[in-house]
């Protein structure tokens, strides 16, 4: 908890608000969850929270890139998802009732906000849109697990790999130099397509030699998106 520092933000003034769930929120429920909402600046490296904790309440990325992952009996990552600015995290299970079901680490110095369960007990009473949003959002994330776990089965390394580096440039977007703006070390890369570390290194290596991309430490510049998507198998 050394990496939290308390902040204050306002619900009506935050502009990560129309990239969320509460965009649907009118100005008097905006000032009703900004009562309750606690905001914190944390660090790059921290834990939010934990597998297999009890949540008290959800939380919303106000700046800043999370990983949500598991950890296998044998002490291997898998990295379910990433999440940025606008998405929420641990809302599934506080609405079951049950422990969080993964970990969820920032990957860099973000600003993240935490809403109590009861507050989102009361937004989901008043405003079926809210609710709506919420189902989709809850619907999405076990669609892509689903889409995700049948990946790991059917499809080649070269392949979900390939994919992996088009979603995070859709994700996270790209900087001046045309670098993904996320950095991920090779392992969190191997924990995300759920693929051996050593596999990674090969296959992007033998990328950037072909041309295909750009390394730069943690960062990945996409030099021919035309034959990675040919890698992949992504429908337009």
């Amino acid at each position: 908890m050394s990496g939290f520092v308390k902040c204050q933000l306002d619900c009506r003034n935050c502009q990560t608000i129309a990239l969320s769930v509460f965009a649907t929120l009118k100005a008097a429920e905006l000032s009703e969850l900004n009562q309750y909402k606690l905001s914190m600046e944390v660090k790059k490296g921290e834990v939010i929270f934990s597998e297999n904790s009890v949540p008290g309440g959800f939380y919303c990325v106000h700046q800043g890139k999370v990983k949500l992952y598991n950890i296998a009996e044998t002490g291997d990552i898998q990295i379910i998802r990433l999440a940025t600015d606008g998405d929420i995290l641990g809302y599934r299970s506080l609405l079951a009732n049950e422990a969080y079901q993964s970990t969820a680490e920032t990957i860099s110095d973000s600003v993240i906000c935490f809403i109590p369960k009861d507050a989102l007990l009361n937004l989901l009473a008043k405003n079926l849109d809210f609710s709506l949003k919420i189902m989709e959002s809850f619907a999405h994330e076990l669609d892509q697990a689903r889409k995700k776990s049948l990946d790991i089965l059917f499809k080649s390394s070269k392949e979900r790999l390939a994919e992996a580096i088009v979603l995070l440039r859709e994700t996270f977007g790209v900087d001046s130099r045309g670098f993904i703006q996320v950095k991920l070390t090779r392992l969190e890369i191997a924990a995300i397509t759920g693929m051996v570390h050593e596999t990674v290194v090969r296959i992007l290596a033998e990328w950037e030699k072909d041309g295909i991309l750009e390394l730069d430490k943690k960062l990945i510049r996409i030099l021919d998106p035309i034959r990675l998507m040919k890698l992949t198998k992504i429908e337009d």
